[in-house]
């Protein structure tokens, strides 16, 4: 078995132990201890030339946290997954154009290749780094169905995105400036088929008690932006945004997520009539209260897991909402 390398950075010190099986263990062993890391270990398949050029481009603090984003994509998975196939059935993308908005480094849209192999998937992100590394992965991957794309700036869309069936936005939406918000949206939007639908998950739910995604903090979806932004600076976590002076990059990180309404209103350019909220009819599912308890452990609280479920189902059918703590929806542009 080959020894144990060590990279040496400003930060800190990269071991990277080779596993008796196959693939190799990392771990990030900072020179300082108030550094900010997501995630010290993880695990990878890649080899060591890939290794290395992923640590080229991300850095030492957040080097496992991206890393893991390609390798262990168990949860990543089973999101998209869920959501896809229960409003459409596989067949229904067949043929297709996806859009995944806001793409990244590709780890969510080389999935989403992966489980459509005959749906064409396109890929859009600013950052041109990102879609460098993207690219780079999607040899890795053999992926064939599928491209990259780099944004010309932040409230635009490359040239001639247009005729898309699906598009997706996974953990995305919280992430756009408020301007983004009604400028990008409605792009979108024009860039979608009649009929064609937008999948939006993993965006926090703006006025859930807990703003559970950015701080930890309990009940500051509810107080004003300069009272929040105090209080996060205050009493949040160690996270190097929740220190900043700057409400934009708070606002970038994804402290204010959406709602239904405001996610429709945004597309539509206030066109409300123009957009419906589909429910899941796929594998034995009613409704989006369905879909919600789908998600929740089937073993501890079921019965008030239940009524949760039947709570929101009211919700869903009286004000258009699931108040969870993330927003999960599907909307279709209406027209022939």
């Amino acid at each position: 078995m080959s020894e144990t390398i060590q990279i040496v950075k400003d930060e800190g010190v990269i071991e990277i132990r080779p596993k008796a099986d196959a693939g190799y263990e990392i771990e990030l062993l900072p020179n300082r201890s108030d550094l900010y890391i997501p995630r010290k270990k993880c695990q990878t398949t890649f080899p060591l030339e890939m290794i290395h050029y992923w640590l080229e481009r991300t850095g030492f603090a957040w080097f496992c946290e991206r890393l893991s984003r390609h390798e262990d994509q168990t949860t990543i998975i089973a999101i998209l997954k869920r959501q896809l196939f229960a409003y459409f059935s596989p067949e229904e993308f067949v043929g297709k154009k996806l859009l995944d908005f806001g793409s990244g480094s590709g780890a969510s849209t080389l999935s989403i290749a992966n489980m459509l192999p005959q749906t064409e998937i396109v890929g859009i992100e600013l950052e041109a780094e990102r879609i460098e590394i993207a690219n780079r992965m999607k040899d890795y991957r053999g992926a064939q169905n599928v491209r990259f794309e780099c944004s010309p700036a932040g409230d635009q869309l490359p040239a001639n995105t247009q005729d898309f069936d699906f598009v997706m936005l996974s953990a995305v939406y919280e992430h756009l400036l408020p301007n983004e918000r009604k400028t990008l949206m409605p792009l979108l939007w024009s860039a979608m088929k009649p009929g064609g639908a937008i999948f939006i998950n993993q965006t926090p739910y703006r006025y859930f008690p807990c703003e559970a995604h950015s701080t930890g903090l309990w009940f500051i979806n509810y107080m004003p932006d300069a009272m929040t932004h105090w209080t996060v600076r205050h009493f949040a976590g160690r996270n190097p945004e929740n220190r900043s002076d700057d409400w934009a990059v708070h606002l970038r990180g994804g402290i204010r997520g959406g709602t239904e309404k405001e996610i429709i209103r945004n597309l539509t350019s206030g066109d409300m009539k123009s957009a419906r909220i589909l429910q899941p009819r796929q594998n034995g599912l009613r409704d989006r209260a369905d879909l919600w308890l789908s998600g929740t452990s089937p073993r501890r609280y079921r019965a008030l897991k239940k009524t949760i479920a039947q709570a929101f189902r009211f919700t869903d059918h009286v004000f258009g909402t699931i108040p969870g703590v993330n927003v999960e929806v599907v909307i279709q542009k209406c027209g022939s």
